[in-house]
């Protein structure tokens, strides 16, 4: 993605209900892992910096992000050491983590299984991996192609690309299920009168705004107990044993 869309992502990723319900989620997710004291813990695509104050309650964070603008953004904002590198060969950290998270990072990646199985090779034995995609290849849309997306997942996809990858599927789930048959009528509406737009992740009102929050962030008490049917992204978490 071009600097400008760093740009964006960053005045937005504070506020945006999208970014705050998918924190909501990830660390009611993560904070039941149990994960030992001083985690060492890794984010691969950090972006500018949207989840790196949450994630660095869990433990002692490192990052990295292949774009300059936005991982030096995502330093200043957060203090946490992040790198410039990129998957799947470039992971700027010579040592092994307790987790690590890449969320809508692989979905950006030509050799999705060699990127997993790099960060599979950076983990820990028994340590753990979360990762989020967007799903259903069907809803590809103008969104998909602004962010240089390479394609979308089924749920059985992804599974198959962890497992090649040599992890161990402990869950995999929709998610962001309340808002897709709003998000898919949103899209389907939009090709079936040609609409153009530039960019779909904007800034809502602020009424519209919290009550999206509060839909999606209301699957955080679902998720730990059962895999939702689905939605418009995937999310995984997977061990690998060394």
């Amino acid at each position: 993605m071009d600097q400008d869309y760093y740009r964006q992502m960053a005045a937005l990723q504070s506020d945006h209900w999208w970014y705050e319900g998918r924190r909501q989620i990830l660390a009611r997710l993560i904070k039941r892992l149990r994960l030992p004291k001083q985690a060492k813990i890794l984010e691969a695509g950090c972006g500018p910096g949207a989840n790196l104050s949450m994630l660095s309650c869990f433990g002692d964070l490192s990052a990295f992000e292949p774009e300059q603008y936005a991982a030096d953004h995502a330093a200043k904002i957060s203090g946490v050491n992040v790198k410039t590198g990129d998957l799947p060969g470039n992971i700027p950290f010579d040592q092994q983590f307790d987790l690590i998270g890449a969320f809508d990072v692989i979905e950006h990646i030509d050799n999705d299984v060699e990127a997993l199985t790099a960060l599979g090779d950076a983990l820990k034995d028994r340590g753990r991996a979360i990762f989020t995609v967007p799903a259903h290849q069907w809803l590809w849309s103008r969104h998909d192609d602004i962010n240089h997306h390479k394609r979308r997942y089924s749920r059985k996809q992804f599974k198959a690309a962890l497992e090649l990858a040599g992890f161990t599927v402990q869950k995999i789930s929709y998610y962001n299920m309340w808002l897709f048959p709003l998000a898919v009528c949103v899209r389907f509406g939009k090709k079936a009168i040609g609409a153009q737009d530039k960019n779909d992740v904007t800034m809502p009102a602020p009424f519209v705004n919290a009550v999206l929050q509060y839909f999606f962030a209301s699957e955080q008490y679902m998720l730990p107990y059962m895999n939702l049917p689905f939605g418009l992204s995937i999310i995984a978490i997977c061990t690998r044993h060394k």
